[in-house]
C-alpha cells in the first residue's frame, strides 16, 4: 500500500503509511502489517521503533472495529529474525513454513542486488 490513510489527526502521524492494511467486517477488526528490513546491528532498535499505536486508535474509530491488531514484520538484509517473528506470525494466522519463504526471498532480493552492482561498467 503506498497511500496515505487519512484520518482525523493524519497530518501529526508520521506512521499513517503502513504496507499492508486487512479490513475485517464480519470479526469487526482491522490488522496493519509493517514490513520492516534493517540492517543486522539495527534489528532490535527497528522493532523498537514501531509506533503504530496512536494510528490504530484512530482507525479503530474511523473504521467502527472492535479491534486492532499491529505486526511488525522484521527480517534483517541477511535474513535474520527478530525472536518475537513467530508471535507476529500467529496474529496473522500463518504457520511457521512461511519463514522459509520469507528467508528465501530476502536472499534471492539481496543478491539481486549484488549482481546489479558488480555487472555495473566503469
Amino acid at each position: 500500500m503506498d497511500e496515505v490513510i487519512k484520518t482525523k489527526n493524519y497530518q501529526k502521524f508520521i506512521t499513517n503509511k503502513p504496507d499492508i492494511v486487512v479490513v475485517d467486517r464480519s470479526a469487526r477488526q482491522a490488522i496493519i502489517v509493517d514490513i520492516i528490513v534493517p540492517h543486522d546491528d539495527n534489528l532490535v532498535q527497528a522493532e523498537k521503533k514501531f509506533n503504530y499505536l496512536d494510528f490504530a486508535h484512530e482507525v479503530t474509530g474511523m473504521w467502527n472495529v472492535d479491534l486492532t491488531i499491529i505486526v511488525p514484520i522484521v527480517v534483517s538484509v541477511n535474513a535474520l529474525l527478530t525472536k518475537s517473528f513467530d508471535q507476529h506470525l500467529k496474529k496473522l494466522s500463518l504457520d511457521c513454513w512461511i519463514k522459509g519463504r520469507i528467508h528465501k526471498a530476502v536472499l534471492l532480493d539481496r543478491a539481486r542486488i549484488v549482481r546489479r552492482f558488480l555487472s555495473l561498467e566503469p
